[in-house]
């Protein structure tokens, strides 16, 4: 260390080359990282969808779901297998363990799949979902039509024109649509007409195959010196070509398929549906893929969806691309990041130039504040960091910090230099041997200090699952910066002190400025109090901290705080079973009504299920995409959606945010923050136990929403055949469910290939023939010699229950209840009453329970933080030892830890509006305590242990020539009051900028952990003050001589 502060003293031209030429290119770094809201999110999870149409909940989890699950069981890395099985879909979810390569867990389930895919139905397509971000569904758009606009052409547009170019676009992962009529062409047989023309459906099904055959017919080898390829135009294109499609190996031969079968274009039967601004709507859904830069990617996203408007989009229909928007939240979310940096910035130059009233010490205060930044962000790219809300919260606690090296030693080498400067000449020393004494003074403290700094923000390191990929980027980008400041206040800030500082007059002998010398002449008379009744102080912060921790005992807890969204997510549930028609009436009418509400200004509907998306809902569930003024009444907005939503009977509502939604469902598969998972071994078992919990739930005052009992039984129409009364007839039990499925399901026969366009071509039975149980019964079945009979004839036909959902998690059944907390509780709370009204009945009733969810999250990123916390009050006890060269001096400075303990309390408990509030009132909402609070508590230890430190060390070393205990403390607190007032304020009042921004997109997060600091810092400045000088008196006796002399 001498030697590089030598090299610097005696090159500083060269030191001040290298910093500008670092500058330079640390700014053209910086320049070019990527932006987003939040570090990437990555669940190393892989999920198989199934369709399997026409197949009830039971045949799917029987023939599609068990298979696949027994094969992924066991694969290397696999740390869960979940599945979901309802009428025609599967899904089956393999979570891998938090640090596995999501392309190897891919490839795993590949090998997999393709081993078990033979196995199943033919009828079940598996595919594995795309790549997407956690957060990754960046942007809907809606198209929306007048009257005269064709809902089938507004789904064709959208499914083959818009949503193909979309994905073309590098970093789109996956585009849904959903709404509109899906357009296909249609062959609605009529079985009489078949049957006085003597055909069957096998004729039928061979016809519509005869015309699409797609037959090569090679090449002319040599026309005049050229070769010619044919091609046949033998595939339909058109219904009128399929309509007068002649029936193959009929008697007449001139038996067409319209003589049987109506041929047209209609809409496919619908599993969902969509609507914006109260009018129908087909949505389409933009997903990302993970390291996709989200506002780039909308830009381009928006420049082709404007040239798609202008140039292919017919001139009644409309394109919406402000239904939901992820950017704009980001755009809002880093503005306030960049605001609440810049003024933390001012704040702090702020603080140093009234504290110092010298131009020349904080210019070059200030300096080493944008340079460590800078330089910091430059290495932003060696640790795969990007600009954030969250790298640049980092950056925003780090910035009261990164000048506190330079202030230390910027006030040490101007008051050595003052005080040499008033010596006689010929005692004078060199400024060059003068700075290096300075620097030998607080190297040790400063190195040490940064050190210990850096040792709190690693439990950051060490966060797993979700959690982790959220403040991980938090403490590195910190722990950059500060490192960087360490590196230019122990290089550039002596080459500037020593250019820069002019010696103080010779009268001046102390080398403090007006402003240092007025608050150690207040600090002095209190300093003497303290030390005069030690033993009064040192109780009295016993008993403060007392009152501290019980105060906290009474915090509420969640895992992440709400985020300023500038849109909702309602989920509007009705009883399962409800057609797609009905629950289409009710999200409309409440889309309606929510689209009245003052400060909002979009609605976005989506009921059911889209093709091929991961998040498939049935048909009774719909979600509604509330864009709303940040400006307005947030709360007001809320409570009346919810009044809107209590106001529907026989529904269940959920509000949200678009973010947390997508984070919970990650974490357990749920929209809501808690998750109870009821396992049993027998699906009525089960269904009752949820049904009891659900009824628990209702009557308890913490739950806000709750989803519950959506494993029950629903009606569905059976139909048992009767193989004696089939065969007899001449008809398998296999060719007549063939002919059933054709009329009620249909089947898929081929397509209709226009450009981008695919359309399917199904054949079915008449609507008008399929609308009630009596037209079941009525099916007219055909053998092959030509016999017709009455499906009742060879069946029993009955209406009965059967199971709309299974769920299984490792193989195991469950019941899956989600809820919320209510607005005045909290997610602890909520969990603890849980666990105390559900867990005994459910134990009674055979069951288990297990809370999944961000609760869960919750409950391990606390265990993991109170854990390395411990470990890391070990190390820090090392590094003190060392430093102070006593390990009872370092157990001295511990007590700065119940010193921030009081303060972070205390700025929780002044924060909280609905507390104080409710107390108002006279009752009591208790405060929330999150991640980012416990992130808080633990960084803050640093900070004030530094403090300490500092005392000690000036105690330690005025100890080693020759004053007497009581002497130390007294000249070593007057002495270093200074710079530990300076280097707190600095970083106290640098923290309020992000205190003030807790009510602003992007500052969520980040609030909590600023407010803990904040006021843990506070405290911790002002107690340690007085009270370790107090404390060291009491305890001097620890210290014998011998250890005295040896540190």
């Amino acid at each position: 260390m001498n030697a590089l502060l030598s090299f610097c003293l005696r090159n500083r031209i060269t030191v001040l080359i290298i910093t500008a030429a670092l500058s330079v290119l640390s700014f053209f770094v910086v320049a070019q990282l990527p932006v987003d809201v939040f570090p990437e999110l990555k669940v190393p999870r892989v999920t198989i969808q199934t369709e399997a149409g026409g197949l009830s909940a039971e045949e799917v989890e029987q023939y599609v779901t068990i298979p696949l699950v027994s094969a992924m069981r066991g694969s290397a890395g696999v740390e869960r297998v979940s599945s979901s099985s309802g009428a025609g879909l599967s899904f089956v979810w393999v979570d891998f363990d938090w640090d596995t390569d999501i392309y190897l867990a891919r490839q795993i389930v590949s090998e997999r799949l393709a081993a078990v895919r033979s196995s199943l139905p033919q009828e079940a397509e598996c595919e594995l979902a795309p790549i997407v971000s956690v957060t990754g569904e960046i942007m809907l758009i809606a198209i929306t039509g007048d009257e005269s606009a064709d809902l089938l052409d507004m789904r064709r547009i959208a499914e083959f024109n818009l949503r193909n170019r979309l994905l073309s676009i590098p970093g789109v992962g996956q585009v849904t649509v959903l709404g509109g009529r899906m357009p296909e062409y249609q062959v609605l047989y009529d079985p009489e007409k078949m049957r006085q023309a003597g055909i069957t459906l096998t004729d039928l099904k061979a016809t519509i195959e005869a015309s699409q055959s797609s037959i090569p017919a090679g090449y002319l080898e040599d026309v005049a010196g050229q070769e010619l390829p044919v091609q046949q135009a033998s595939r339909t294109a058109t219904p009128e070509q399929l309509m007068r499609t002649l029936v193959p190996g009929h008697p007449s031969g001139v038996l067409r398929l319209e003589d049987v079968a109506e041929v047209k274009i209609d809409g496919a039967p619908r599993r969902g549906n969509a609507g914006f601004q109260g009018r129908p709507a087909v949505i389409l859904s933009v997903q990302k893929v993970p390291g996709a830069n989200t506002k780039e990617l909308t830009e381009l996203v928006d420049a082709a969806v404007k040239e798609f408007e202008q140039s292919q989009l017919p001139a009644n229909m409309k394109l919406h691309t402000d239904a939901y928007r992820q950017a704009d939240f980001i755009d809002l979310s880093l503005e306030n990041g960049k605001e609440t940096l810049c003024i933390a910035g001012i704040v702090v130059m702020i603080v140093i130039l009234l504290t110092l009233l010298n131009l020349r010490t904080a210019i070059i205060t200030l300096i080493t504040m944008p340079l460590s930044v800078l330089l910091g962000m430059a290495c932003f790219p060696l640790c795969g960091l990007a600009v954030n809300i969250m790298t640049l919260g980092g950056l925003a606690v780090a910035v009261g910090d990164v000048v506190d090296n330079a202030i230390i030693f910027v006030e040490n080498a101007w008051r050595s230099l003052s005080r040499n400067a008033a010596l006689p000449p010929e005692k004078r020393r060199s400024r060059f041997r003068v700075l290096m004494d300075a620097r030998g003074e607080i190297v040790s403290s400063i190195s040490f200090s940064s050190l210990i700094i850096l040792l709190v923000f690693a439990p950051l390191l060490f966060l797993s699952g979700l959690e982790g990929q959220f403040y991980r980027p938090l403490g590195i980008s910190y722990m950059l910066a500060l490192a960087a400041s360490l590196l230019v206040a122990i290089t550039l800030v002596p080459v500037l002190c020593m250019m820069w500082f002019k010696p103080a007059k010779r009268s001046d002998t102390s080398g403090d400025s007006a402003s240092a010398r007025l608050i150690k002449r207040l600090y002095t008379p209190v300093l003497n109090f303290c030390l005069r009744f030690p033993k009064s102080v040192f109780g009295s912060l016993l008993a403060i901290t007392a009152g501290a921790v019980w105060l906290g005992s009474t915090f509420g807890t969640s895992f992440l705080p709400p985020f300023n969204e500038d849109c909702y997510t309602v989920f509007v549930n009705t009883v399962p079973g409800t057609s797609l028609a009905e629950t289409e009436r009710i999200s409309q009418q409440v889309m309606k009504e929510i689209g009245k509400i003052d400060g909002v200004k979009s609605v976005a509907q989506r009921t059911g299920r889209a093709e091929n998306d991961e998040h498939a809902e049935p048909v009774s569930a719909s979600e509604l995409l509330v864009r709303v003024d940040l400006s307005q009444n947030q709360r007001r907005i809320r409570e009346q959606i919810s009044a809107i939503l209590h106001g529907i009977p026989g529904t269940s509502g959920m509000i949200g945010f678009p973010l947390a939604h997508r984070i919970s469902n990650a974490l357990s598969g749920s929209n809501s923050e808690i998750a109870i998972n009821i396992y049993g071994q027998e699906l009525p078992q089960i269904r009752a136990a949820a049904k009891k919990a659900a009824e628990i739930l209702s009557s308890m005052p913490e739950v806000a929403d709750a989803r519950a009992n959506r494993e029950v039984m629903v009606d569905t129409v059976c139909i048992d055949y009767n193989r004696e009364a089939l065969a007899a007839c001449g008809l398998t039990v296999a060719e007549a469910a063939e002919q059933v499925s054709a009329a009620l399901n249909g089947l898929k026969m081929g397509e209709v290939i226009r450009n981008l366009d695919h359309w399917n071509i199904m054949l079915r039975l008449d609507p008008e023939l399929r609308t009630g149980i009596d037209d079941v019964r009525n099916l007219q079945l055909v053998a092959p010699g030509g016999r017709t009979m009455r499906l009742d004839d060879v069946a029993q036909i009955y209406r009965t229950e059967v199971t709309n959902l299974i769920l299984r998690d490792n193989s195991m059944l469950k019941a899956m209840i989600s809820c919320n907390p209510s607005l005045d509780s909290n997610l602890g709370d909520l969990a603890d009453a849980c666990r105390e009204k559900l867990d005994p009945v459910m134990n009674e009733m055979g069951c288990t329970v297990d809370y999944a969810g961000t609760i869960k999250s919750r409950e391990q990123a606390g265990n993991r933080l109170y854990a390395l916390g411990a470990v890391v009050c070990v190390l820090i006890v090392l590094l003190l030892a060392t430093s102070l060269g006593s390990v009872r001096r370092a157990l001295i400075t511990l007590i700065n830890i119940p010193l921030c303990l009081v303060g972070g309390i205390a700025a929780i408990f002044l924060t909280s509006g609905d507390t104080l509030r409710s107390i108002a009132e006279g009752g009591y909402v208790p405060p929330i305590l999150s991640v980012s609070s416990l992130v808080g508590f633990v960084t803050v230890i640093g900070f004030a242990i530094r403090s300490g430190l500092i005392l000690l060390n000036r105690y330690r070393s005025l100890e080693a020539r020759g004053l007497s205990p009581e002497e130390a403390i007294r000249a070593g607190s007057t002495e270093r009051v200074i710079p530990i007032i300076m280097t707190s304020l600095t970083t106290i009042l640098g923290l309020l900028p992000l205190v003030w921004a807790r009510d602003q997109p992007g500052g969520e997060l980040l609030a909590p952990l600023a407010i803990v600091q904040f006021g843990g810092l506070l405290s911790a400045t002002v107690l340690n003050l007085l009270v370790m000088p107090a404390t060291a008196k009491i305890f001097a006796r620890w210290i014998s001589p011998a250890e005295r002399r040896d540190s």
